[in-house]
C-alpha cells in the first residue's frame, strides 16, 4: 500500500528524487518494480485479474520494441519502451493488488485525489516564498527573476504542473458534482479549489484555458434544465439552490477577470508579460511558433515514414535528421521534441503501428463508459469522474510533450483498478439466481 500511495504522490516529480542515467528515472519508476514484483505473487497464488486495454497496449509496446533499430539514436528508443512497459505494468499491478479489495481501493483513490492537493500547496508554498524574500525551491522560470514565479511544483516547467493538475481539478470537480461518496464535500471541495489555485499561479495559459473550459462545461447542464422548466413553466419543480455551484463559478471566474483587469489598468506591462510568447498585441510569438514547427515536424517525420514509423523514442532523431542535425545523446535529443501526443504516436508508429493505440484509446474509454451506465452509484460516478479527467488529460497533452508522463499512466492505473472492481462488483449482483 504505501509503495502504490508513494507513485501517485511522486508522479508529477520531474527535478526531485530522480536518478539519473542516460535517461532521467524518476522515483516512481524506481519503485514500481517493487509494486510488480507483489502483484506477479498475488497474481500466481489467485486468478489473475484482467487489465484493462491492456493487450492493445502490449502489441503496442512489441511494435514498438521491434523497431528500436530504425531510430536514428537507438539508446533513447530503448529507454522509451522500458518507460512503456514500466506504465503497463503499473496498471497491471494495481489491477491485481487493489481492485478485488474494496477497502484497499478506497484508500488508494482517496490518497490519489489527496495527492494533487499535497503537491498543489507545494506549488503556493513556491510562490509565496520569492514574495516574501525567501527564494523560490525547485523554481525553473520567473515572471521577476527571484521575486515573483513561474510555478512548476516538481515538474520541469510550468506547462507539465498545470498539466498535473488539471486532471486532478476535472476529477475533483466531476465528484463534488455528482455527489460522490469518496470523499467529504469539504474535501472535495479544498482539493477542487487548491488544484484551480495551482494552475492558475503556474500561468500556463493551456492550463488556464482547459480548467475554464471544464467549469463552463460544467455548469452548462443545470443552466440548461432551468432554461428547459422555465419554457415549460415548471419552475415550481427547479430548485433554485441547484444553481448556486454556477454563481459561485461565475462569481470565481469575476474575481479572477477583475484582478487581471485591475492589475493591467495599474500595470500595462503585466498584460504584455502574461501574451509574451503568443504574437498578441505585437508580443512575441515564439511560444506559438515553436509548438506549430513542432507539430509541422512531428507530421513530416511521419509522411517520411508512413508504414511503421520511426520508433516512441525515435521522432526526435528524425527531427533532428530533417535539420541536418544528429544526435548522439538524451540531452542533445531535447532540443527536437515532437509536439502533440497522437502526432508524436503517429510519427513513432506508423499508419500499421498505431492500430493497437487506437484501440488502447478507445477500449478505455468505451468499456468503462458502458460499465458505468449499470454499475452501483459509488463506481458509476467513480468511473465518470476518472474518464472525464482522462478526457481532458488528452486533449491538454496534444499541446505538449509526450505521452509517457507518469502522471498519465498512474491515473490510466486506478482507471483500470476501479473498473475492474466494478466490473466484478456487477457480475457478482448479476449472479446465478438460486431456483425456486
Amino acid at each position: 500500500m504505501l509503495t502504490a500511495v508513494l507513485i501517485l504522490l511522486t508522479s508529477s516529480f520531474d527535478l526531485f528524487l530522480i536518478v539519473e542515467a542516460g535517461g532521467n528515472y524518476r522515483f516512481c519508476q524506481i519503485i514500481t518494480p517493487v509494486l510488480v514484483v507483489l502483484a506477479i505473487v498475488k497474481a500466481a497464488r489467485s486468478v489473475r485479474i484482467p487489465v484493462l486495454g491492456a493487450f492493445p497496449l502490449l502489441i503496442w509496446l512489441v511494435f514498438q520494441v521491434s523497431f528500436i533499430p530504425v531510430a536514428g539514436f537507438w539508446p533513447k528508443s530503448f529507454g522509451y519502451c522500458l518507460w512503456l512497459l514500466l506504465n503497463l505494468s503499473l496498471m497491471f499491478s494495481y489491477v491485481q493488488l487493489f481492485s478485488d479489495d474494496p477497502r484497499s481501493l478506497l484508500t488508494v483513490v482517496r490518497c490519489y485525489a489527496y495527492s494533487f492537493a499535497l503537491v498543489a500547496s507545494f506549488g503556493m508554498i513556491q510562490f509565496l516564498l520569492p514574495v516574501l524574500g525567501c527564494g523560490g525551491p525547485l523554481v525553473t522560470q520567473w515572471w521577476i527573476p527571484g521575486e515573483l514565479a513561474r510555478v512548476n511544483g516538481f515538474s520541469y516547467e510550468p506547462s507539465y504542473f498545470a498539466t498535473y493538475l488539471l486532471i486532478g481539478f476535472v476529477f475533483t470537480g466531476s465528484l463534488r458534482r455528482n455527489h460522490s461518496s469518496l470523499l467529504p464535500a469539504r474535501s472535495l471541495l479544498l482539493i477542487h479549489w487548491l488544484t484551480a489555485i495551482g494552475i492558475i499561479l503556474s500561468s500556463s495559459r493551456m492550463g488556464i484555458f482547459f480548467l475554464f473550459i471544464d467549469v463552463f462545461l460544467s455548469q452548462l447542464r443545470p443552466w440548461l434544465s432551468f432554461l428547459g422548466d422555465l419554457l415549460r413553466l415548471r419552475m415550481a419543480r427547479f430548485k433554485l439552490r441547484a444553481l448556486i455551484p454556477s454563481f459561485l463559478s461565475v462569481a470565481f471566474i469575476g474575481v479572477i477577470a477583475t484582478g487581471t483587469s485591475a492589475a493591467i489598468e495599474n500595470n500595462p506591462a503585466v498584460a504584455l508579460m502574461f501574451l509574451n510568447g503568443t504574437g498578441i498585441s505585437d508580443t512575441a510569438a515564439h511560444s506559438v511558433i515553436q509548438r506549430e514547427d513542432a507539430l509541422s515536424e512531428t507530421l513530416a517525420v511521419f509522411l517520411q515514414n508512413p508504414l511503421i514509423g520511426r520508433s516512441l523514442g525515435g521522432v526526435s532523431s528524425a527531427i533532428a535528421d530533417l535539420q541536418g542535425d544528429k544526435i548522439h545523446s538524451f540531452e542533445a535529443s531535447k532540443e527536437f521534441e515532437g509536439m502533440s501526443v497522437f502526432a508524436e504516436a503517429l510519427a513513432a508508429s506508423g499508419v500499421i503501428g498505431i492500430i493497437p493505440f487506437v484501440c488502447f484509446l478507445v477500449t478505455t474509454f468505451v468499456k468503462p463508459l458502458r460499465l458505468a451506465r449499470v454499475a452501483c452509484p459509488f463506481y458509476s460516478r467513480l468511473l465518470y469522474a476518472l474518464l472525464r479527467s482522462l478526457l481532458f488529460a488528452w486533449m491538454i497533452l496534444q499541446f505538449n510533450q509526450n505521452m509517457l508522463r507518469p502522471y498519465l499512466w498512474t491515473h490510466l492505473a486506478i482507471l483500470a483498478s476501479v473498473y475492474a472492481a466494478a466490473l466484478q462488483s456487477v457480475n457478482m449482483s448479476a449472479g446465478p439466481r438460486s431456483s425456486s
